[in-house]
């Protein structure tokens, strides 16, 4: 009869996951990257990750970026060696402001329900990659399987 019920409760919470819009509160945004005034980025997770949504749909991150040098170039994310199989990111790398706080989002879409595992560094555009690998952030993530 336990069995029963844990098996029921992890049914509604997976269909939970998929029926629930995942958007974070940008106050709470999972990634933070720091920009400092000689345009060094450094990038930590400072939040919870977004829930699994279903495979094929993409996973959207508030992105909350601390920009101390009021830098204005473009900010790119890319992943660190060859792409996951099944895997897409989606961050415009659009002109920063030159503000020291603001805000983007990045998505990520996978499409096989197995935990991937993720490495994704952010730059400023033209700048060399950080050698201590402050510029990364690391995480694994997974899509949940619908029928």
């Amino acid at each position: 009869m336990r069995g029963m019920i844990l098996g029921a409760l992890f049914i509604a919470a997976a269909l939970t996951f998929v029926k629930a819009e995942n958007k974070t509160d940008p106050q709470e945004a999972p990634i933070q990257i720091t920009i400092n005034p000689e345009a060094r980025v450094s990038v930590a997770l400072t939040g919870a990750l977004p829930r699994p949504v279903s495979c094929g749909t993409a996973a959207d991150f508030s992105v909350k970026i601390l920009n101390q040098g009021f830098i204005t170039s473009r900010l790119e994310a890319e992943f660190v060696g060859d792409t996951p199989a099944g895997v897409t990111l989606d961050f415009h790398p659009a002109s920063l402001k030159g503000v020291r706080e603001e805000f983007r989002h990045l998505r990520i879409t996978l499409t096989r329900p197995d935990p991937t595992d993720l490495t994704i560094m952010f730059k400023a555009h033209n700048e060399v990659p950080d050698l201590g690998g402050r510029d990364r952030v690391h995480f694994v993530m997974h899509c949940v399987q619908t029928h």
